[in-house]
């Protein structure tokens, strides 16, 4: 059995554009971040993910 591991980033912030780390905080996608987003999932809509818990 073969294992596919995606690994994908964050789109664009306001603290990326300043160099400031986030951490855990939850802060709104910029609109360039909102168009990296959508991109991301144009790529992966037909890709079939298993989870495990």
């Amino acid at each position: 059995m073969n294992t596919t591991i995606y690994i994908v980033r964050h789109g664009q912030t306001k603290w990326n554009l300043e160099g400031r780390l986030q951490g855990r905080l939850d802060f709104p996608l910029t609109d360039a971040g909102e168009e990296q987003a959508q991109q991301l999932a144009q790529r992966l809509q037909n890709i079939s993910f298993d989870s495990f818990k």
